[in-house]
């Protein structure tokens, strides 16, 4: 119930008695005139009550939330739908971080929706909420790989899930046929074959299991995209030689060949120095009908040893091979 003076209405901040401020006044038990409301936020866990006081229908200073820290059990992280209920009017839940192991806090806060003061006093009491942080249990697996390459690993994920771990790494030779099955773990084949950096790798979701991981001299397809060693680039228009086009400088010395072999049938298709530079001349094989290499595989060979393989079938190149040895 507002108050008038004539036909005019007292506003906020504008009703004393001599030289005193009036804040509330009541008739009986009945407000007619606010001055301030507040937004409390009460009993949230680890930090103090916040209040704001202002004017009816001013804009709100500052945040307009409280947020708390919450640490999860030990051995624990927050996984899942974070919810608060019993919110009051106007009230709302914002989630804090959840969903990865490193999610050993979470953060969630309570928001008042409004952007000024209400006509009325509100509160949120944290002891009338029902909040819920669920956590998931932080496991440990372990794996051996055995072989040449073998290595003890393990990963860390939530409980139920699974996790990968990866065998020692070579940086020059591709991995022969990898698998493990079994109710803990599971795996194919070589990670990065065909490129300078291989390993084999699986997915473990329980603790346990072993498994070889050798090399071979096998190599695997690529598409035609490929940087050969540095000394050699195969692009969509043929196989080119040049050191200054991508990647490092040639690994094995002071020259580079290209033969061609189909079937008995055996030519030398580029025989390549390094420039004054240091970098090999350009020199594309191209794989344009005009040079009739079909049915053809190159060989790149670097102070006789092979860099790189091409195929050339179906009108494409492909590349194998590929890391220097």
């Amino acid at each position: 119930m507002p108050v008038y003076k004539g036909t005019n209405e007292v506003t906020s901040g504008n009703l004393y008695k001599g030289s005193t401020e009036i804040q509330d006044g009541y008739k009986a038990t009945d407000s007619f005139y606010v001055n301030e409301t507040s937004i409390s936020f009460l009993n949230f866990p680890g930090v103090s009550d916040y209040v704001i006081t202002g004017v009816p229908g001013n804009t709100i200073p500052g945040n307009r939330y409280q947020q708390w820290t919450v640490s999860a059990n030990s051995g624990f992280a927050f996984n899942g739908t974070q919810t608060a209920t019993g919110l009051p009017t106007d009230f709302s839940f914002s989630a804090g971080s959840q969903g990865s192991i490193s999610n050993t806090t979470t953060s969630p806060r309570v928001n008042y929706v409004p952007s000024v003061f209400p006509s009325t006093s509100v509160s949120v009491d944290y002891n009338n909420l029902t909040v819920s942080l669920p956590q998931t249990q932080i496991v440990t697996y372990s794996y051996t790989f055995t072989g040449n390459l073998g290595r003890s690993t393990s990963c860390t994920t939530f409980s139920g899930s699974s996790c990968g771990v990866s065998s020692n790494t070579s940086s020059s030779s591709q991995y022969g046929t990898f698998a493990y099955f079994n109710n803990s773990a599971s795996g194919s084949g070589g990670s990065g074959a065909g490129g300078c950096t291989q390993r084999c790798s699986l997915s473990i979701s329980s603790s346990g299991g072993s498994s070889s991981c050798n090399t071979v001299s096998g190599t695997s397809n690529a598409s035609i995209s490929g940087t050969m060693i540095g000394c050699g680039e195969l692009n969509t228009y043929g196989v080119a030689a040049d050191t200054g086009a991508s990647g490092p400088s040639c690994a094995h010395g002071n020259n580079i060949q290209y033969i061609g072999t189909s079937g008995s049938t055996s030519v030398t298709l580029a025989n390549l120095t390094p420039n004054n530079s240091g970098n090999y001349n350009q020199y594309v094989l191209s794989a344009s009908a005009s040079n009739n290499y079909a049915g053809y595989s190159i060989l790149g060979y670097a102070k006789g040893v092979i860099v790189g393989t091409a195929y050339y079938g179906n009108g494409a190149f492909t590349v194998s091979a590929n890391c220097g040895n």
